[in-house]
């Protein structure tokens, strides 16, 4: 299961705290600028890939800090280009020790 979240400048430190939390460092997330994925938003998108457990207490660990999660067409967008950096990367370490 993957969900994807936004948030502003703002209350970027508040979420950096909560992602410093070991519960994260296991499941794995991957925050990028909007704009580098192309983005008209200004602010972060959070990716995470995990079971729906996980992400329930995610979700829970998440509350009051200001992440907006991202729903239909703008989550199906933003989720492709963070898959399609995984496999670009991933292709890359193929040619380094092909």
């Amino acid at each position: 299961m993957e969900s994807v979240y936004f948030y502003e400048d703002n209350v970027s430190k508040d979420v950096t705290k909560v992602l410093e939390d070991d519960f994260f460092k296991r499941i794995g997330y991957t925050v990028r600028e909007c704009k580098l994925l192309g983005s008209e938003r200004k602010g972060y998108f959070l990716y995470i890939k995990a079971n729906s457990e996980d992400i329930d207490r995610a979700e829970e660990k998440f509350e009051g800090c200001g992440l907006k999660k991202l729903m239909g067409e703008e989550k199906k967008i933003v989720t492709a280009a963070f898959v399609a950096e995984e496999e670009n990367a991933a292709s890359g370490m193929g040619m380094i020790f092909g």
